[in-house]
């Protein structure tokens, strides 16, 4: 079992949004944290914010574009180098989109795949076989209540949350028999940037109702990850619509969502 000191949480995307409420809750928790993200000077100031906030605890960023291919081997080399032992890792980099499938060019829908559902697997299979020697570890991947949709105008995004969803099951099943915990994250809106906010405006009522913060999300979501949940749908509302999903009939359900959507790609 690798020293106490040394035993990190990791989390991708933690520079703002849901990453950096996880972070900081990993924080909060007590754990020592490594944060992930593109190499931005807000990174660096998340990290060394946290590093004030809790001087006993130990705190290390790397700045990485993960949409590159080389960039899980380059994260676990990183942390191999640095004698980081990881005992919780958290899957939360992603890149969404609304608009018809055609508004976006083909290194756009490849970086978001390469982003949403590469990197996550690869970063999963390094870190495995370090997060089991661990009495106890854990894996949180970040989906979202698109996991459960197919989605018009939202096709490609929705289908790597779907990607993501099945994993973070199968893996589970697999993983049963050992020390080790998958739980799947699986919020709704969360107003994390300008963008969203302006997105969630234009969804109206529906979208507005089952809005969270990313401190909410965060703590929600970790709250049930050492819980050893499977799935964790944050809020009353998104657990309504996941109701909802499963007893309209499909075509209704695809003309709903078809219709919400629409509006953010005009």
């Amino acid at each position: 079992m690798s020293d106490q000191n040394n035993t990190y949480s990791l989390v991708t995307g933690a520079s703002n949004g849901i990453g950096r409420a996880l972070a900081e809750n990993c924080a909060a928790r007590g754990h020592n944290v490594i944060l992930v993200a593109l190499p931005e000077s807000k990174l660096d100031d998340v990290t060394e914010a946290l590093k004030l906030q809790y001087p006993n605890q130990s705190f290390d960023a790397l700045g990485t574009n993960m949409m590159d291919r080389d960039s899980p081997q380059s994260i676990y080399d990183w942390c191999q180098a640095k004698g980081y032992s990881i005992n919780i890792l958290v899957n939360n980099a992603g890149l969404g989109n609304s608009g018809a499938f055609l508004s976006r060019d083909d290194n756009f829908y490849f970086g978001q795949m390469q982003l949403n559902m590469v990197a996550l697997v690869m970063l999963t299979h390094l870190f495995l076989p370090d997060i089991k020697t661990h009495a106890k570890g854990y894996i949180l991947n970040v989906g979202s209540m698109a996991s459960f949709f197919d989605i018009p105008y939202k096709g490609i995004y929705a289908a790597t949350k779907r990607f993501v969803y099945s994993f973070s099951r199968s893996l589970r099943k697999e993983l049963e028999d050992s020390t080790i915990g998958v739980t799947i994250l699986c919020p709704a809106a969360v107003l994390t940037n300008p963008d969203v906010i302006q997105r969630d405006k234009e969804m109206g009522k529906a979208s507005h109702a089952s809005q969270q913060s990313p401190e909410e999300v965060a703590r929600y979501g970790l709250d049930h990850m050492f819980k050893g949940k499977p799935v964790a749908i944050p809020g009353f509302m998104p657990k309504a619509y996941w109701i909802l999903g499963k007893i309209l009939p499909y075509p209704m359900k695809m003309r709903m969502l078809a219709n919400a959507f629409i509006k953010q790609s005009r």
